[in-house]
């Protein structure tokens, strides 16, 4: 026996935010949320059995990408598995303030921890002439990487290799020519890191979260290795966290490298773009 979706949605685990429980209702039932909202879908029993499981996952903490298997990303679509890293509205900022600051098409683009691929499809439909390399440590986010870059039909443009950071062998033939060198590195200091909302610390890869005592370990290792890799004008674009502002500072008073921060949407100190002198 079927009842009104809507109905299932006003009355089920109120303590999900009811935007929430919409998103999740059109997941289930394909349905448009106008539709839903006006009660014209009608639930099956094992419709409800699957809302109401997800209903309570993320009252547990589950991130909605996760139980759906999907997340967007600026304008496309992007499908997601376990233990890999959810890209976030932060990822999307530092896309287009990156765009900003570029004051020349890339050739050559160098993405260092692709995740689910996310930056670097989107530069891949941006710059379809560049070549892109994209890196990642996981076998897992590799595979997703490939997956999705072949659904959104940007996978002859992109090379995923299998690699920390810059430990691969053809980055020697890198050096000195990267115009686009873009990371969203782990950087969350590993004592922060039990106090991350579940969401996060349950289900994001521990490998893509700690950034070491004072969450300057990986970028400093991206520093470190960017005026070898940048060409002549080239940028480095990296997300950070506000508690990095420190170790960071530190580090600039004795490079060679020009750093300019940028800010999120919600005024916290989160990119950081650098060009050699």
């Amino acid at each position: 026996m079927s009842k009104p979706a809507i109905e299932a949605a006003r009355t089920s685990h109120t303590g999900v935010p009811w935007q929430e429980r919409l998103f999740l209702l059109k997941h289930v039932t394909g349905s448009p949320v106008a539709e839903l909202i006006l009660n014209k879908t009608l639930l099956s029993l094992q419709q409800e059995k699957e809302f109401l499981h997800l209903l309570k996952q993320r009252e547990t903490g589950a991130p909605l990408a996760v139980l759906v298997g999907s997340v967007e990303f600026l304008d496309f679509k992007l499908l997601l598995t376990p233990w890999v890293f959810i890209p976030r509205p932060e990822t999307e900022q530092l896309l287009t303030r990156t765009l900003e600051e570029l004051d020349r098409q890339p050739e050559v683009i160098l993405e260092l921890g692709t995740g689910t691929g996310a930056l670097a499809i989107a530069l891949a439909k941006e710059f379809p002439g560049a070549a892109i390399i994209a890196t990642d440590l996981s076998p897992i986010a590799l595979r997703l990487a490939k997956h999705n870059a072949e659904n959104l039909g940007v996978s002859d443009r992109i090379r995923f290799i299998k690699a920390n950071l810059f430990e691969f062998e053809e980055a020697r033939d890198l050096k000195n020519n990267v115009d686009l060198l873009i990371s969203n590195p782990p950087y969350i200091p590993t004592d922060n890191i039990p106090s991350l909302p579940p969401e996060v610390n349950d289900f994001d890869p521990p490998l893509a979260l700690n950034g070491g005592p004072d969450g300057f370990r990986v970028v400093d290792r991206i520093l470190n290795k960017t005026k070898g890799f940048l060409a002549s004008g080239g940028l480095a674009a990296i997300e950070i966290d506000p508690a990095l502002a420190e170790p960071l500072d530190a580090y600039a008073a004795t490079s060679l490298l020009h750093f300019m921060k940028g800010v999120d949407n919600y005024g916290n100190l989160r990119f950081l773009f650098v060009r050699c002198s």
